[in-house]
């Protein structure tokens, strides 16, 4: 059984400490936690702990004190890569909160240091991959099952977020403390999704609303256009302030159209034959193309099941050496696009994915001045 230390104590450590406690999370136990907050430890020692698991101040501490195979890195999102390097090189594989990073040209570093030590695991907790609505979602789409992706469109905003969420910790709703609004934080899941089933696009053009009815800095309403290099475009919509929203993912293909709604609802359109072969041949003006259509639900899944998903299945890669639900690389690609997004919503117009290097960061600097 492996080792696991969690460092940083605040709202996601407690439930993942929750599910170790509970015995959700095969493969693993706790033995260490860091924090800068004494109080913080031992109050989550006392919560979730056995007695003898060890409390540091000290992260590196705990890092190099040989009590921990992986650590579980839960701090906010500007401190997970130079964390996650720290960890590289003491030899301890680190599982590292989402997102990677603020910064991709930060991650890339990360990424770096990954292939430099082929011997080590790291992974990012995208906890979505672990539904099963979402891994039946992956095998259609990796199965051909649609052809050839012509468009992508996911209405996501039923992400609702009170000021009193915003106010829960002190380095929310800010550039300096957050570092990104709904694109980096509520809405990550989504986009990691997209690039998981779709593809890393090639550019994004964005829209967003800063602060939108709320007292913060960050955006927290967006709608993207997106291109992917082999010409399949999309939409990707998505929002904190409205109640009680939507969820719905459409994939249309050259081949039929998967539709999932609320996580859950599936419908599948098989097309009797390739759009693309059918408009080659056919003499008629509008179609339309036979197909045959399924629907399915999957059952109902809490967000605790996916979280333990996501950590038992990287305890598990560590202990078979594969590589684990979310790598590095998949966890940068949508970083890239969010990047991406930011520049576009700052600078207007279209910006390729990846940004040019160090644009974003310039950019993010002069707003983390901002007051």
């Amino acid at each position: 059984m492996l080792r696991v230390g969690i460092a940083g104590i605040g709202s996601i450590a407690r439930v993942y400490l929750g599910l170790f406690a509970a015995g959700k999370i095969p493969g693993g136990r706790v033995t260490a936690l860091s924090s800068r907050n004494m109080t913080h430890l031992t109050g989550a020692r006392d919560a979730f702990c056995t007695p003898d698991a060890a409390l540091f101040t000290d992260y590196e501490a705990m890092l190099h004190s040989g009590l921990v195979d992986v650590v579980m890195i839960c701090t906010p999102h500007n401190r997970h890569v130079p964390m996650a390097l720290q960890a590289l090189k003491a030899g301890v594989h680190p599982l590292i909160e989402k997102p990677l990073a603020v910064d991709a040209d930060e991650a890339r570093a990360l990424l770096a240091a990954c292939k430099a030590h082929p011997e080590l695991t790291a992974g990012v907790l995208y906890c979505r991959r672990a539904s099963a609505a979402y891994q039946q979602a992956k095998q259609l789409v990796a199965s051909g099952a649609l052809g050839q992706l012509k468009r992508a469109c996911w209405l996501i905003t039923n992400l609702y977020r009170t000021p009193a969420y915003h106010a829960s910790e002190p380095w929310r709703g800010s550039w300096k403390g957050e570092g990104g609004g709904l694109l980096l934080t509520q809405a990550s899941h989504q986009l990691d999704l997209l690039t998981w089933l779709c593809g890393v696009p090639n550019e994004v053009t964005a829209l967003c609303e800063f602060g939108a009815e709320r007292a913060i800095q960050v955006e927290n309403d967006v709608t993207l256009h997106i291109r992917w290099p082999g010409g399949a475009t999309g939409q990707f919509i998505a929002s904190s302030r409205e109640f009680p929203g939507t969820n719905r993912l459409e994939l249309s293909g050259s081949k039929g159209q998967l539709i999932l709604e609320n996580d859950r609802l599936f419908t599948l359109r098989r097309l009797a034959q390739d759009e693309r072969d059918f408009a080659r041949a056919t003499t008629g003006y509008f179609g339309p193309i036979p197909f045959t259509e399924e629907r399915w639900e999957t059952p109902e899944e809490p967000n605790e099941a996916q979280q333990a998903g996501i950590v038992a299945d990287f305890l598990a890669a560590v202990e078979g050496r594969r590589a684990p639900l979310c790598p590095v690389p998949d966890a940068l690609g949508s970083l890239l696009a969010t990047n991406a997004a930011y520049l576009s919503a700052w600078q207007g117009g279209t910006v390729p994915v990846p940004p040019p290097p160090g644009a974003y960061a310039a950019e993010l600097a002069k707003r983390m001045e901002e007051k």
